[in-house]
């Protein structure tokens, strides 16, 4: 009867074990990669237009611009912003209106910046001074080319 107890009880356990084990790997995995999604905030990127290649891009007539490739095409983003109201307020100094893309952004020093950016725009109601603060934006993320977003829409 022990003999019998032995031959099912050690297999179970060894099982629990491992199960355990197997489960806080995967926990400890995806842990992270869950906590960085649900820390991340919504910015906009506000696209003036989107090239075939490289060339093109760089022989438009934009200037102030930072680009990014996604699916084969250039895309050439004259404004970031947090704030839906402040779309309006940079495609009304551009006199056009912009393609809007949506990212998740985790970097905690880009958010508050973008925070206090965001901020200036709403207040101000001078297009010179809007464009300015649009451009600092532009800048702050041409610094930090190591921040990585996720694309929504």
């Amino acid at each position: 009867m022990k003999e019998r107890l032995k031959k099912i009880f050690i297999p179970i356990f060894l099982s629990v074990i491992c199960g355990a084990v197997c489960g806080r790997l995967l926990f400890s995995i995806y842990e992270e990669k869950v906590t960085d999604t649900l820390s991340s905030n919504i910015i906009y990127m506000l696209i003036d237009s989107s090239y075939d290649d490289y060339n093109s891009m760089k022989a438009s007539s934009l200037s102030n611009y930072i680009y990014y490739e996604d699916n084969g095409k250039y895309n050439a983003v004259i404004g970031i912003t947090k704030n839906k109201e402040n779309i309006k307020k940079i495609e009304k100094i551009y006199n056009k209106e912009l393609n809007i893309k949506e990212y998740l952004l985790s970097d905690k020093d880009i958010i508050n910046k973008i925070n206090e950016y965001d901020k200036e725009i709403e207040s101000s109601k001078d297009d010179a001074e809007i464009k300015k603060v649009v451009l600092e934006m532009l800048e702050l993320y041409k610094e930090r080319d190591d921040a990585k977003m996720v694309k929504i829409s």
